[in-house]
């Protein structure tokens, strides 16, 4: 007899739910979603799920049945940042969808499944439409199993971020969790709910963190398991540690940043803003960082004032400017020196109509002779090259109104009126959407190798219909994509722009990992 517990995900999306569910030994065994890139995404990673499509044509009662049935229920109506239409909004309100499969599948299976609902969404829902919107949602799920219970409304309609509400051989819960504070490093605060259909567990799932301190169930502690391989599609057993996806390489500094109104600041505890599905829209809607530069910068270097016959040296340092002098002009100026190697007149590199071709960069000069003072004669040469940092205005008063420009060959003139500008060793830059695969707690390789070159009859037809699902559901005013048209993105389906608007519409899966964890554990003990 299998006592595996099993899993269906609506809402699918990135595939957290069904990803937790293979990390915590639970079976996922259908996914409903209309965006292509993550269906492709979670065809090649979990072969063995089948996938529903449009939840507004699922019928509960001929879906296989599953133990758990999850959901992260569209947001973008309840959220803060929204135009909070509210839970009868046009995309938050396929809540109600979920309320209709659950109860056909209750009814098919005479009470048996799904034992378990998770569902996920913003905190904004406990102030939406005055509090009034999560009250309802309490009582839909409540009115699955006593339609004479209601849930009141709290003073003020302010809602606790985290509750417990037990029925007659049934119970609801709700907690508010972070996943700053689970192993990732983002800041992701989210409301789970969680109903039990036969008992009083909801509670202790999301309340009870006793498994954390040592006392994990058999699948393995809530930050490292060995699963199925999702990666290959195979059943090989490989080790996956969410908890240390959290790393961005090397030194990094999270940076928050308002697209609205150009606000920026350092976040200085390291924990990068919530990813949004607006980063698939790119620009500065996508998370910034900053980092130092990997690549080691030349020797800084300056000629010293003062030509003819009194000329100075040159002044090297492999760390520190040459001083900066009050004096303005001249040669006066500190600039970074490069040496380029210039291969002799008549080989075959300066023959070659590559334009890069012999040129490079040198560490050690060409022996010299008096044969001729061109460098570009008989015996080759070498040339020096000078990086500079310019700024007109650069701190020259109110007036200053121009941007910082970066030139080869020539250095700012340094000026006693005030500094010029310098080349720093950080860069501020975009997450990548490997960056925001780990800031979701996932493995880098989720999205990689989706591409499918030889694809079949079977598949062409498979994906044809996804993309018309995705077109009839959003009222695309496109035609349908032509057959060679699917072909074509079947073979290259990745995008950074539909990635970014994955992970901004995803879980964080070790908060989810935590609440499926809590069911497995609740009913092992059971």
């Amino acid at each position: 007899m299998n006592n595996k517990l099993t899993l269906g995900s609506l809402f699918d999306g990135s595939g957290g739910f069904p990803l937790g569910a293979v990390l915590t030994g639970i079976e996922p065994l259908w996914a409903s979603e209309i965006e292509p890139f993550p269906i492709r995404v979670t065809t090649k990673r979990l072969p063995g799920m089948k996938h529903l499509g449009d939840i507004n044509r699922m019928d509960g009662s001929k879906v296989p049945p599953a133990d758990i049935v999850t959901g992260g229920f569209c947001c973008q109506d309840l959220s803060v940042a929204g135009r909070r239409a509210g839970l009868h909004g046009e995309r938050s309100g396929l809540f109600f969808q979920v309320i209709r499969i659950i109860r056909e599948m209750l009814a098919v299976t005479d009470n048996e499944y799904p034992k378990f609902a998770v569902l996920e969404n913003v905190p904004g829902m406990y102030s939406s439409n005055g509090g009034l919107d999560f009250q309802e949602v309490l009582n839909e799920l409540i009115h699955i199993k006593d339609e004479t219970l209601s849930v009141p409304l709290p003073e003020k309609g302010r809602w606790s971020t985290s509750g417990e509400i037990v029925g007659k051989g049934f119970s609801v819960g709700w907690r508010t969790l972070d996943a700053q504070f689970w192993g990732v490093a983002q800041r992701r605060r989210r409301c789970y709910i969680v109903v039990d259909f036969t008992g009083k567990r909801a509670g202790k799932i999301l309340f009870d963190e006793s498994r954390l301190r040592g006392h994990p169930t058999q699948s393995g502690c809530p930050w490292q398991a060995a699963a199925g391989s999702a990666e290959t599609g195979a059943g090989n057993a490989v080790g996956f540690e969410p908890g240390a996806c959290s790393r961005l390489g090397g030194r990094a500094w999270a940076i928050e940043n308002h697209p609205v109104d150009s606000r920026v600041k350092f976040c200085e505890n390291g924990i990068v803003q919530t990813l949004s599905e607006r980063m698939g829209t790119g620009g500065g809607n996508i998370p910034l960082v900053m980092n130092e530069k990997k690549e080691t910068p030349p020797n800084p270097a300056a000629f010293m004032g003062g030509q003819g016959s009194d000329a100075g040296s040159i002044a090297y340092s492999e760390t520190v400017t040459p001083t900066l002098r009050g004096q303005a002009g001249g040669n006066s100026v500190p600039m970074v020196m490069t040496a380029f190697g210039i291969g002799s007149h008549g080989s075959s590199a300066m023959l070659s109509p590559n334009p890069h071709s012999g040129f490079y960069e040198a560490g050690t000069s060409r022996t010299l002779d008096l044969n001729c003072a061109r460098p570009d004669c008989h015996q080759g040469g070498v040339a020096v090259v000078s990086y500079g940092i310019d700024r007109a205005a650069f701190n020259q008063g109110k007036g200053a109104q121009y941007k910082p420009q970066f030139t080869k060959e020539s250095a700012a003139t340094l000026t006693s009126r005030g500094p010029s500008a310098v080349c720093s060793r950080y860069i501020v830059r975009r997450l990548t959407p490997t960056e925001c695969a780990r800031l979701q707690g996932f493995p880098d390789w989720w999205c990689s190798g989706l591409g499918t070159e030889h694809p079949t009859e079977e598949e062409i037809a498979f994906w044809s219909e996804v993309w018309e699902t995705h077109r009839r559901v959003m009222g695309a005013p496109s035609r349908a994509k032509s057959r060679n048209q699917t072909v074509k993105w079947l073979r290259h389906p990745h995008t950074d722009s539909a990635e970014y608007k994955m992970w901004g519409n995803g879980v964080a899966l070790p908060c989810v990992r935590f609440v499926l964890e809590g069911i497995a554990a609740a009913t092992s003990s059971a």
